[in-house]
């Protein structure tokens, strides 16, 4: 949905879109769902309805980051840093206000738990703790912030998730190699979509 939440919003502001960029971004999108849903294409729930949310959010991070670099062309680590911060607001805000306080509570996911300073200082002892978190934290999470604002100065907000919408098909990929995971039929389909939204989006067929 970022990938069509982007054009959506340029289009309502003013700002003319190209065909081929509207194509781009159908084939692009459809192809998300096909690949999302697997074998059942029909199959949609109240959940996946929710998690929309998630994509739409992220186009308008892209669509208002692209206007900040167009404001700020030399301050992407600044930015970069605003969204790693506010980031960082939001997940320790949904900690705290949703971790059980007490035993009796019915909410006892382990991830909602607020962990203790012994915990802490235990997991900082074990490298390959310390390590995933330098993996997860810096590399790709703040450098990948980092790198998509930098991008941002050069393409456009509808360019940038029209990128991201291949991020489904290598997580596809790696699954097939390290997992021994098997595309299905609508995985393919959907692969064969996202590849032709981004090459008819990219290419100037005039």
């Amino acid at each position: 949905m970022a990938v069509v939440t982007v054009p959506v919003l340029d289009f309502i502001f003013g700002r003319p879109l190209l065909r081929r960029q509207i194509v781009g971004a159908a084939l692009a999108a459809f192809g998300v769902w096909a690949l999302e849903m697997g074998q059942d294409l029909s199959s949609f729930t109240s959940d996946d309805l929710a998690s929309l949310v998630q994509p739409i959010m992220f186009g308008l991070g892209f669509w208002r980051m692209e206007a900040a670099m167009e404001k700020f062309p030399t301050e992407a680590a600044r930015l970069a840093s605003g969204q790693l911060f506010m980031v960082f607001l939001v997940s320790l805000s949904y900690l705290v206000c949703w971790s059980p306080a007490g035993d009796d509570l019915m909410l006892q996911d382990a991830c909602n738990v607020l962990p203790a300073v012994s915990d802490i200082i235990m997991w900082l002892s074990d490298p390959s703790i310390v390590a995933m978190l330098i993996w997860t934290g810096l590399i790709t999470t703040a450098f990948t912030i980092y790198m998509e604002t930098l991008a941002l100065k050069t393409l456009s907000a509808a360019e940038t998730t029209l990128i991201f919408s291949t991020e489904p098909l290598f997580g596809a990929a790696f699954a097939a190699v390290v997992a021994n995971e098997c595309l299905s039929e609508g995985g393919w389909i959907g692969s064969a979509l996202i590849i032709g939204g981004c090459v008819i989006s990219g290419v100037d067929w005039s």
